[in-house]
C-alpha cells in the first residue's frame, strides 16, 4: 500500500483490525459446526453471564410460550391454558404422539397423510382424554398454525401444546390433556 502521509499506514492498519474485530463479534453468535442447532457465545458474554438461577428462569419462561404468529397468519386466542401431562420434550415427531398422549397398540393409531396445506393428522384413543383425538405435531409457527386451523375445522375442542395440537369432539375438558385451550 502505498501512503504519503507516514501515519496513514497505521491508520488503515487500525482500521481494518477494528473491522475484522467488529465482523467477527458478528459471527460470534454462529454456529461453528453446521447441523448442531447450538449457538457459541464470545468469552467476555460468558464470563458476564447472570446466575445459575436466573438462567433457568428465563429460559424456563421462553421455551414454554408458544408463539403467536407465524408467517401464514396470526393464531386464534387462547381461552384458557392449564398444565399438561403430555411431555412436549418427549414429542419428536409425528410418530411420539401416540405414547405421549397414551394411546394404546390395540387399535392402533390411524395417520391420514397431509392433503394440500393440511397437514398429516395421527387418531388414536387417548387414556388422557377418554376419547379419540386428533393430535397433529408442531414443529414450527407455520405448523402449528396449519395444525389449529385444521383442528378447529374438524374438531369442537382443541387443545395445544408446544409441540403438537389435539382436537376432540365428546369432552369439553379433553380429560387430563391440558394446554392452551381454543376456540
Amino acid at each position: 500500500m502505498t501512503t504519503t502521509h507516514p501515519y496513514a499506514a497505521r491508520l488503515t492498519c487500525a482500521a481494518t483490525t477494528a473491522f475484522a474485530a467488529a465482523v467477527l463479534a458478528g459471527c460470534g453468535g454462529a454456529d461453528p459446526v453446521a447441523g448442531t442447532g447450538g449457538t457459541t457465545a464470545p468469552a467476555a458474554t460468558k464470563a458476564a453471564a447472570p446466575s445459575p438461577s436466573k438462567v433457568k428462569a428465563t429460559v424456563a419462561k421462553t421455551s414454554s410460550a408458544p408463539p403467536t404468529t407465524s408467517a401464514l397468519g396470526a393464531f386464534p386466542p387462547v381461552v384458557s391454558s392449564g398444565p399438561s401431562p403430555v411431555n412436549a420434550a418427549a414429542v419428536r415427531s409425528a410418530a411420539d404422539l401416540p405414547a405421549a398422549f397414551q394411546c394404546p397398540a390395540a387399535p392402533p393409531p390411524i395417520v391420514i397423510a397431509a392433503t394440500g396445506p393440511e397437514p398429516a393428522v395421527t387418531v388414536c384413543q387417548s387414556k388422557l382424554a377418554g376419547e379419540a383425538l386428533f393430535l397433529w405435531f408442531v414443529d414450527s409457527p407455520d405448523a402449528r398454525f396449519l395444525a389449529l386451523q385444521a383442528a378447529l375445522a374438524k374438531a369442537k375442542y382443541v387443545h395445544a401444546g408446544p409441540t403438537w395440537v389435539a382436537g376432540g369432539t365428546i369432552d369439553p375438558t379433553m380429560g387430563q390433556v391440558g394446554g392452551d385451550v381454543y376456540r
